[in-house]
């Protein structure tokens, strides 16, 4: 028996007959393809490996946060950095330092990787900051030169990394890079050394599966040939225009390429060679089979491989870099293998057909699946009901799916940068190493009080948002606020001034009671030399008046010896004559008495200047005397003053030592409490070195920019994470309303804001390219089939199978495994499901086309019955190459592979077989609408 098998013996296609007549030509071709370009090209995985794009989005706010506060900051240019984490078993002692020193010398040295280092703890200001609590571990942030996921960052890890290694380090202390750089460039390495055994794996698979459905090594090995000069051709023609920078590779991208090559190309080979065994088995001869195989499977293999292909390139729509990068190559590995299935794997069959080398081993059995075909056309309803039913296991898992944002979870234990983020995470919190930059830029210079009250308020609002652990900014460099910076304390500096004071008051006040007592003293001994003096007033009044009358008997003997002197002169003239008077006694003691009664003269002139001086002296000392009372009087006051004074500073001191006697307390309370309330910098604080270091770290150049470091108090990578940068944004908009920095610019980037953006960025990439996949398949596959319905038909069942897949996979990955779906793989998951679900759906409704002669309910069982089996090997062909990508030492890879294996499984084994023929028994002739089936029956018939 045949179905519709003569009528294409009869008019057989012209391409059809000019690849069977040219298919040594067209087979030489493509070996020359595959060859050359492999020859030329250095392979798909190096390429990708030298030619990598950066992942980053330039556009989101992230990311330009990022680029200009390195701008602005004059630091760095790229998006890259890695974190340097120093490790030891003790704690880190001047040896460690040293060996750090070192280190940040050699990166220093090379500028070609290195753009900036955050060289926190070589500097004893914000040494405390980069250390950890148990003084085990310190870390040191390095921007590098490149974006991250391109080939010079990549390169730039290795740099740092071969610095390291070649730094010998002491005893017991390690260093690791870690970072998101550095786990981007592991996550290639590691893709790229388990890209083999994925691919290995995937062909055991197809080689399985190929025996399994054939029964034949001959047929089994043929279309592996096929398979694989396709998927050399599709790779070659990639690796080529990515090694001419045509267009960009990456990682996933890579992988996606080879799985999506080798089960799109199986599939291929599988419609072909199924539907060339069917003729055979029909009774059509080799040639009639071939041509029937063509004919029935190149309109569905073109419009799967287009729909595919516009799927793919629906990809080069989205603004994510990851999944950019993806659309072009898929669509071009893709737009090879079909043109190589439309045109080699029919002159590989066109050949081999002559040898007899494809002839089926068993016989095709359609009755289970005419059964199948039987059982929905009778029973569509409850069919229906069920596969929904079915359905809904995944459907109602949806809503508990919580995407994973946090790459290392999904990398290999092994790999440098996760070992690294072990080590960082024994001493540190996870978000240390995955901190946020918030950049304020304002119109004018900031480094004055009044800003930085401003500043500080931004930080401290920052800091109590819901999620955030830690803020370091110029008014609290190491998470805190400055020490002694509050009011309270300075408030209370005053106090500690005064209380130091207090000590010199007090001596000085005892000084005071000592001259009091000295003061007292004095004036007891005054007032004795007073009645001395007194005393002496009157003695020498009364001395005066007799040495006056004294003065008056000298004088009276004066005369009477000038006298004696005029009668004896005569004779006291020998005595001085006398030459030898000296010799006789006589003559010199008479000499004598006459000098003496000279020096009576002289006595008397004495005597009467000294009388001059008395009277003067008589005349003074009562007027001295008349002071003295008026002066122990004043003395007296004074010492009651001065003891009045020191009991009225007495009662002031014991008053200023009561009222300060807990002034500093407060202050220090302020401290110990790291009260963030009432912070303020007097300008002074500018003028001090220490500071003006810390404007550097935290400042522009021109102050006009100021930047915090923010952590979490979870970890960034997750949903809660991400939660936590939109209060950090809201927090900043309330702190710096009606403030002078309140038109400032506020710029946020750092990993949860990164994660933020792509989360935004993903959801609008999947509708995106969501609506225009299925826009672009309900397109083709109203041009493959004709019918308005039918086209709504695959589409809606397609968009049911993905939406159910995905819930199984978040069961499984998500609920029983205890691993988060990477945030990425629902979303091409999504495209790639939406492109590759379609197919089968696209050949059993072409076939149900080709039956319509035979009535609807018969041809429908006939359409089932022919190609049911067809599809099904394709479809777990497909599934399962796919699934393959679980051995990949990446879990992103592995979650993707299994995702769409599943979604491809629910869509061969239940869609198509059940869901879709259930609602096109349903509806009938309306399911072919606008056509008008009756005339298309009847052409068919006749």
């Amino acid at each position: 028996m045949r179905h519709g098998g003569g009528d294409h013996a009869a008019r057989p296609p012209r391409i059809a007959r000019a690849i069977r007549a040219l298919s040594i030509p067209i087979i030489l071709f493509w070996l020359g393809i595959a060859i050359i370009l492999n020859v030329v090209t250095p392979s798909l995985d190096e390429v990708g490996k030298a030619h990598s794009v950066s992942m980053s989005p330039k556009d989101a706010p992230s990311m330009i946060a990022m680029m200009h506060t390195g701008k602005v900051f004059g630091e760095f240019d790229s998006d890259s950095s890695v974190m340097i984490v120093l490790e030891g078993k003790q704690d880190l002692a001047d040896e460690a330092h040293r060996f750090y020193d070192e280190i940040i010398k050699k990166l220093k040295a090379d500028p070609t990787h290195v753009q900036h280092i955050s060289d926190y703890w070589g500097d004893p200001l914000t040494a405390s900051g980069a250390q950890s609590a148990d003084g085990k571990s310190a870390y040191v942030q390095v921007n590098l030169a490149g974006d991250q996921g391109t080939t010079l960052a990549n390169e730039s890890v290795d740099a740092v990394r071969k610095i390291i290694a070649e730094t010998p380090g002491p005893d017991g202390v390690q260093a690791y890079v870690t970072g998101g750089t550095a786990a981007s460039a592991d996550t290639g390495t590691a893709g790229n050394k388990s890209m083999q055994k994925t691919t290995l794996i995937a062909v055991g698979v197809v080689v399985l599966m190929l025996l399994f459905v054939y029964r034949s090594v001959i047929t089994m090995f043929l279309a592996l040939v096929v398979v694989g000069v396709e998927l050399m051709a599709g790779q070659g023609v990639v690796a080529t225009l990515g090694n001419l920078n045509v267009i960009g590779l990456s990682t996933y991208a890579v992988s996606m390429v080879t799985m999506l090559g080798i089960a799109a190309g199986t599939d291929y080979v599988i419609f072909l060679l199924g539907r060339y065994h069917e003729a055979r088995q029909s009774g059509e001869d080799r040639e009639e089979a071939f041509y029937t195989a063509y004919s029935g499977v190149s309109h569905v293999i073109l419009g799967s491989g287009l729909t595919i292909v516009g799927a793919t390139l629906c990809l080069s729509l989205t603004r994510l870099p990851l999944f950019r990068s993806m659309g072009v190559p898929c669509a071009l590995v893709i737009f090879v293998i079909v043109a190589a299935a439309l045109t080699l794997a029919p002159a590989v069959l066109a050949i081999g057909s002559r040898f007899g080398l494809f002839e089926p081993k068993r016989k095709h059995d359609e009755r289970s699946w005419r059964r199948i075909g039987a059982a929905v056309v009778r029973w569509p309803g409850p069919i229906l009901i069920v596969t929904i039913g079915i359905a809904l296991i995944g459907l109602l898992t949806l809503p508990g799916y919580t995407p994973g944002y946090d790459d290392r979870q999904y990398m290999p234990d092994n790999v440098p940068s996760k070992v690294g983020y072990a080590a960082a995470e024994r001493h540190f919190s996870p978000a240390r190493m995955n901190p946020e930059m918030l950049m304020i830029e304002a119109d004018h210079d900031m480094r004055n009080p009044s800003d930085m009250l401003v500043i500080d308020r931004v930080a401290k609002t920052a800091f109590h948002a819901r999620g955030v652990g830690r803020v370091q900014a110029i008014t609290r460099p190491l998470g805190t606020p400055i020490e002694h910076s509050s009011i309270p304390f300075q408030i209370g500096l005053q106090g500690a001034g005064q209380i130091q004071n207090m000590k010199y008051m007090k001596d000085r006040m005892a000084d005071m009671l000592t001259m009091a007592d000295q003061m007292g003293t004095l004036i007891g001994t005054m007032e004795r030399v007073y009645d001395m003096m007194r005393e002496l007033t009157d003695i020498m009044h009364d001395m005066t008046g007799q040495m006056k009358v004294m003065q008056g008997k000298m004088h009276d003997m004066r005369d009477l010896m000038a006298t004696f002197d005029d009668f004896f002169r005569p004779i006291r003239n020998y005595f001085y004559w006398e030459k030898h008077c000296a010799d006789i006694p006589i003559c010199w003691a008479s000499r004598t008495v006459f000098d003496a009664l000279d020096g009576v003269d002289a006595m008397v002139e004495d005597m009467d200047g000294m009388l001059v001086n008395m009277d003067k002296v008589d005349v003074l000392m009562p007027r001295m005397l008349a002071e003295f009372p008026p002066m122990i009087a004043i003395m007296k006051s004074m010492h009651g003053t001065l003891l009045t004074m020191h009991s009225t500073m007495s009662g002031i001191m014991n008053q200023m030592d009561e009222s300060t006697k807990n002034s500093t307390l407060i202050g220090k309370y302020f401290d110990q409490a790291k009260n963030d309330d009432s912070f303020y910098l007097p300008p002074e604080v500018f003028e001090n070195a220490d500071f003006k270091r810390g404007l550097k770290m935290f400042l522009s150049p021109d102050g006009k920019a100021v930047r915090m470091t923010v952590s979490h108090q979870g970890n960034p990578a997750s949903v809660e994470g991400i939660a936590t940068v939109g209060n950090i944004r809201e927090a900043v908009a309330d702190s710096i309303k009606g403030t002078p920095l309140e038109n400032a610019k506020v710029y946020l980037g750092g990993t949860a804001a990164a994660n933020k953006d792509l989360q935004e960025g993903a959801k609008y990439d999947l509708i995106l390219a969501g609506i225009a996949s299925l826009c672009l398949i309900f397109i083709i596959m109203l041009l493959v089939t004709g019918s308005v319905v039918a086209a709504l038909v695959i589409v809606g069942t397609v968009a049911v199978s993905l939406g159910a897949s995905i819930g199984v996979s978040v069961l499984i990955w998500q609920d029983l495994l205890g691993m988060d779906l990477h945030w990425f793989v629902v979303p091409l998951s999504v495209i790639i499901l939406l492109a590759v679900g379609s197919d089968y759906n696209l050949l059993l409704i072409a076939r149900f086309k080709e039956e319509l002669h035979g009535g609807l309910k018969t041809g429908f069982i006939r359409a089932m019955g022919g190609s049911g089996k067809v599809v099904t090997n394709a479809g777990l062909v497909f599934a399962f190459t796919m699934c393959a990508m679980v051995v990949s030492d990446l879990r992103i890879v592995g979650q993707l592979g299994t995702t769409i294996g599943l979604g491809l499984l629910f869509d061969t084994l239940i869609v198509r077989s059940f869901m879709t023929p259930a609602i096109a028994a349903l509806l009938g002739r309306w399911f072919w609408w606008p056509l008008n089936l009756r005339k298309y029956t009847t052409a068919r018939a006749s």
